[in-house]
């Protein structure tokens, strides 16, 4: 839409209005974002705790593999420790012949891991595997805010087996 106006020496000039958005407008669009957003958050934090958790076990899976393959490969024992807080994992040779050359995993700050009760393997040595690929039946609890996850090591294939969530 344009406007006359008539400056000073009598000549008419054209004048256009400027399209845009007042500040009442823009502070409307900006109460709705956020209420939206109050509404939608708390449905997001139990999926992110849930994506921790599947996370964890799955990087906790590929190093039981990997430790498996280590004995294998090196004709030792390879044991796979926990940490007295859970949240770090461990390998090492059982018997004070040092620590594998793999980093521990860090299973974040809200993950943790403890063998299940009733496990045959003692809490200090963690799961050992033999240099013929076999260990141990053992069962695995990997918890979060987001609930516990059981597992169960099969001892003929050295993978973790998810037994509930």
């Amino acid at each position: 839409m344009t406007t006359k106006l008539i400056t000073a020496k009598g000549h008419p000039v054209m004048r256009r209005h400027q399209a845009g958005f007042t500040l009442l407008e823009l502070l409307v669009v900006i109460v709705i974002i956020i209420t939206a957003a109050a509404v939608v958050a708390p449905s997001l934090g139990p999926r992110a705790q849930q994506a921790r958790l599947d996370s964890g076990a799955a990087r906790l899976d590929a190093l039981v593999r990997h430790a498996r393959t280590r004995a294998v490969i090196e004709r030792r024992d390879v044991a796979l420790s926990p940490s007295a807080d859970g949240r770090w994992v461990r390998l090492t040779y059982p018997g004070g012949a040092g620590t594998v050359r793999t980093p521990p995993l860090d299973l974040g700050e809200t993950v943790r891991l403890r063998l299940a009760q009733g496990s045959d393997v003692g809490e200090q040595a963690g799961i050992i595997f033999h240099a013929d690929g076999t260990a141990e039946h053992v069962g695995l609890l990997l918890s979060s805010h987001a609930g516990v996850r059981r597992m169960v090591l099969d001892p003929a294939r050295g993978r973790l087996v998810t037994g509930g969530s």
